[in-house]
């Protein structure tokens, strides 16, 4: 769609990779360096005053940038904040939202949580002394009815439902409203990790109700490597304030007064605890500002139909089994091959040319990407795919 404002990562100097590795590293927007070249002669030029100069004004550089990334995430720029990391941001958030008492503490999540999500949750649970308080669904590939009546049974011992927007092993995208929904109506809270999700299915989280969320922004956000995360709160929840507190979520009317008391900003920018790096704010605003040009529904439209067009042709082949459920996904196709040896397989679709990866014990994950990946790639795949020896 955008693919001549990006550059496709390339396997030497003549060739470019088939890059279907979004869901991991989105490729460099090619504007990007030219956004961080600015901030950096910012940093030449005016030194620390850049901070506050007319031209640079990097102090509220992130709260800038909130109002272009708001309609990928469907929220108000007041109810998201840019900064720090994804697994930072969930201890940030479930120090405000999970207090669990005897009688209510489960949290309900899936099978095959990310393993840094899961380590956020086990932390806290055990910082309260409930060490059976994770609460996993029966199915790597649930149904909607069935994460629906998970939430049922556990009831009013359900403290809340940490989920993903979209797994990140098998490419389900989970019905984030209905989810949501069927938590309040036990009294839990629903957070979200949306990874997977912002850049790459249609968003509305406070339409949705939805409590908190986070995100990281070097997948389908472009934003590149350890980019800058985010964070959204319902603005439900704004005065509540963060239970830890930091410098730069107090007001920046008052912020560089240096009192002892925190003066939080009346937002979600309240539970943010330091400056974000103006070098990693630029390379994302080079990917927003591509996203800007776009019609979103034409875009999520396109994204279906790449997916589609690679799980129709993988699904074809009698050596392939695709996991992803074919009406909940975004771009990526999550398959296993039949084959005599997946691992020397996959090896070998990357020596073709194909960038795809590969996750333990037997998964592989291709995610076309409708702004920079091309359909005749796609086609490539496929048929490569095709050729692998089976029985």
């Amino acid at each position: 769609m955008f693919r001549p404002l990006f550059a496709i990562p390339r396997r030497d100097k003549q060739r470019e990779w088939v890059y279907f590795c979004g869901h991991s590293l989105g490729a460099q927007p090619k504007a990007a360096p030219s956004y961080v070249r600015r901030a950096l002669e910012e940093w030449a030029w005016e030194g620390v005053g850049a901070y506050f100069s007319p031209r640079a004004h990097w102090v509220d550089y992130a709260d800038r940038l909130r109002a272009k990334l708001a309609p990928l995430v469907g929220a108000s720029p007041a109810a998201i904040a840019i900064a720090h990391t994804l697994t930072t941001n969930i201890h940030l958030l479930l120090a405000t939202f999970y207090h669990p008492t005897p009688q209510r503490y489960y949290i309900l999540t899936e099978q095959q949580l990310f393993p840094s999500d899961r380590y956020v949750l086990e932390s806290w649970a055990k910082q309260y002394g409930y060490s059976d308080a994770i609460v996993e669904l029966p199915e790597l590939v649930p149904s909607t009815q069935a994460v629906l009546q998970a939430i049922t049974r556990l009831g009013e011992r359900l403290a809340g439902v940490w989920m993903s927007g979209v797994h990140y092993l098998t490419g389900q995208a989970f019905d984030i409203q209905k989810i949501t929904e069927a938590a309040h109506a036990v009294g839990a809270w629903a957070g979200w990790d949306l990874a997977h999700a912002v850049g790459n299915v249609p968003l509305a989280l406070e339409r949705w109700g939805v409590d908190f969320a986070v995100w990281c922004s070097y997948k389908y956000l472009n934003a590149g490597p350890g980019a800058v995360g985010g964070l959204y709160i319902h603005p439900n929840h704004h005065e509540r304030g963060p239970c830890w507190a930091g410098w730069w979520g107090n007001r920046l009317e008052t912020r560089f007064l240096m009192r002892p008391q925190f003066d939080p900003v009346p937002d979600a920018r309240a539970w943010v605890h330091s400056n974000p790096s103006p070098l990693l704010l630029g390379a994302l605003e080079a990917s927003l500002d591509i996203f800007a040009q776009l019609p979103l529904e034409l875009y999520f439209e396109q994204v279906r139909a790449f997916h589609h067009r690679l799980r129709q042709g993988l699904s074809a082949l009698p050596h392939v089994e695709v996991l992803t459920p074919p009406e909940a996904h975004g771009a990526q196709v999550s398959f296993r091959l039949k084959v005599q040896s997946p691992k020397a397989a996959f090896e070998w679709l990357l020596e073709e040319g194909f960038c795809i990866d590969w996750r333990e014990p037997d998964i592989l994950r291709a995610a076309p990407v409708a702004l920079y990946n091309l359909p005749e790639e796609i086609d490539a795949f496929v048929q490569a795919v095709a050729t692998l020896p089976h029985d």
